[in-house]
């Protein structure tokens, strides 16, 4: 495996996940800070390490690449590594525009590689339980959901690429999408949008850093998701879930013991989540999985870039006021 990228996410998560894997060897880091790479790659024993990709790609000798470089890079990284014959798992989201998505699509299929993306909560412990028991009709059928993803504005990108709509989405692309991906595997697909939103931090750009969406699916049922970049550091990360259906209410509530709440009639009752299951390892262990046997990865292109759709309609409907239906006909993020 190829790892390109030595930010929070490959540090913290991504490397140390896979160099526990038993059938994975990790042969380079790439990072546009050689230092950086070669720092990395010490602390983490690994030999290689490059600041140029297309070097890395020719020389490392890797069969895939793991991708958590900025989402302005995710287009350019993943199509050369499909070039060059690789499997490919970027990190969410897909890239910043449909057609960006679409041509990283068509590169994968064309090289006859897997490519998948890294949507977490899809293997987060507390999220697959709540799938498994909506789907074994613990609650019936799901009518409403409640999803909130909130954070300060993110510390620790040296370019503060964040701050750009052209480069990061705004907190909708960039942290919103989590719930909105969720959403769409728990509940189906969306059919109208309608969001409010703005620039209410101090971070000195033009992204988008808090937004109220609201999700109406092709079912019936309805969803608010509430994402924010604006909260003090002292805030720290907070999350919170709920899906209430014809029969019950499941809840996520990670200020709570590490849980889901399940309320049916009568009755409720906590299901405990091991802490062991680390959702980042589920997710690069899947992706390697897919490989080994040949199979589709669970997270596909085309699954993100339908994720992608619905966080670009909130956008729209931010910037024009109205709700907006899917498809999308046209680019939301301007080039």
């Amino acid at each position: 495996m190829l790892v390109v990228g030595t930010g929070f996410i490959c540090k913290v998560e991504h490397l140390p996940a896979l160099i526990r894997m038993p059938n994975v060897e990790v042969v380079g880091i790439v990072s546009r800070d050689v230092k950086r790479a070669r720092e990395l790659a010490e602390k983490f024993g690994i030999k290689g390490y490059y600041g140029d990709y297309i070097e890395a790609l020719e020389k490392s000798g890797a069969d895939a690449v793991d991708i958590t470089w900025p989402t302005y890079l995710h287009k350019y990284a993943v199509i050369e590594a499909c070039k060059y014959g690789k499997h490919v798992i970027v990190e969410k989201p897909i890239a910043l525009r449909l057609k960006d998505a679409d041509e990283m699509i068509q590169a994968a299929k064309k090289a006859h590689v897997k490519f998948m993306v890294a949507h977490c909560l899809r293997f987060w412990p507390e999220y697959v339980t709540i799938k498994k028991l909506v789907d074994e009709g613990a609650i019936g059928e799901p009518r409403v959901a409640r999803a909130y993803r909130l954070s300060q504005f993110p510390p620790w990108s040296p370019e503060k690429w964040h701050k750009y709509m052209k480069r990061s989405g705004g907190v909708i692309i960039d942290l919103g999408i989590h719930d909105i991906d969720y959403l769409r595997w728990l509940i189906g697909e969306v059919d109208t949008v309608f969001a409010r939103g703005g620039v209410y931090g101090t971070h000195g750009g033009d992204a988008i850093d808090h937004a109220h969406i609201v999700l109406k699916f092709k079912n019936g049922a309805i969803a608010y998701v509430e994402c924010s970049w604006i909260l003090p550091d002292s805030y720290g990360f907070g999350t919170y879930f709920e899906v209430a259906g014809t029969k019950g209410l499941l809840v996520v509530d990670p200020r709570m013991v590490s849980s889901v709440t399940i309320y049916q009639k009568g009755k409720f009752r906590q299901e405990l989540i091991p802490h062991s299951d680390n959702a980042y390892y589920l997710e690069l262990e899947a992706f390697v999985n897919s490989i080994i046997r040949d199979e589709e990865p669970p997270i596909p292109g085309e699954e993100a870039k339908k994720s992608l759709e619905v966080a670009l309609a909130a956008i729209k409907s931010i910037y024009t006021g109205k709700s907006v239906k899917l498809p999308l006909t046209e680019e939301v993020i301007p080039e």
